[in-house]
């Protein structure tokens, strides 16, 4: 296993240039061809891209981790309370911006385990459709997954709404080049883990 050293990220300051060093490192110590490091770095970049595009104060590492079956960017914050509801906030536009607010969500709570149900069920549905667990109370008391989002939206392509963010999938640096994403939530810890495999 290869794994690079954390590196300290947040939505106010710029990392991009850390983050492509960070790149290089594991690429040249992996040995990954350049398709492969291109692929990294394009996911690497637009992690780092969707926190600092982040509207609130967010902070979290960020590192790269892989063996010889492929590698995943993989992002950890500490969840903490904040002023405003996720209910007050906008549904963004994009598969990453939608990533960001998961994030920000999350990011709301001292517990993440004990969201009140007032307020989970207020939360976007994608946040649900792409649940990786039954859910047993608040949303956020399982894992969300690339792959179970995927397979909602394909149960509901008839719904109208479906159709655009299909089309917003396949319009997505991240979900196409990506083999899977999660968004996990343990007590008061957020990890977000982008994948993909390289022995395909």
């Amino acid at each position: 296993m290869i794994k690079t050293e954390k590196l300290w990220i947040s939505s106010t300051v710029r990392r991009a240039w850390d983050a492509g060093e960070m790149v290089d490192e594991f690429a040249g110590e992996a040995g990954l061809s350049e398709k492969e490091r291109q692929y990294l770095q394009l996911l690497t970049e637009e992690t780092v891209g969707m926190v600092q595009a982040m509207e609130m104060a967010f902070e979290g590492e960020i590192w790269i981790e892989g063996d010889e079956k492929g590698y995943a960017v993989l992002l950890e914050a500490d969840t903490r309370e904040k002023e405003e509801s996720p209910a007050a906030q906008a549904c963004p536009e994009g598969f990453m911006a939608k990533i960001a607010e998961m994030l920000n969500c999350s990011y709301a709570f001292d517990d993440i385990s004990e969201v009140p149900d007032h307020l989970a069920d207020t939360l976007p549905d994608y946040m649900s459709y792409g649940m990786a667990e039954d859910r047993k109370g608040p949303v956020w008391a399982g894992k969300w997954s690339l792959t179970a989002y995927r397979e909602t939206l394909e149960e509901k392509r008839k719904d109208p709404k479906s159709e655009g963010v299909l089309d917003e999938l396949e319009k997505s640096i991240v979900a196409q080049i990506a083999d899977e994403v999660t968004v996990g939530i343990t007590g008061k810890k957020i990890r977000l883990e982008i994948a993909r495999k390289t022995s395909r």
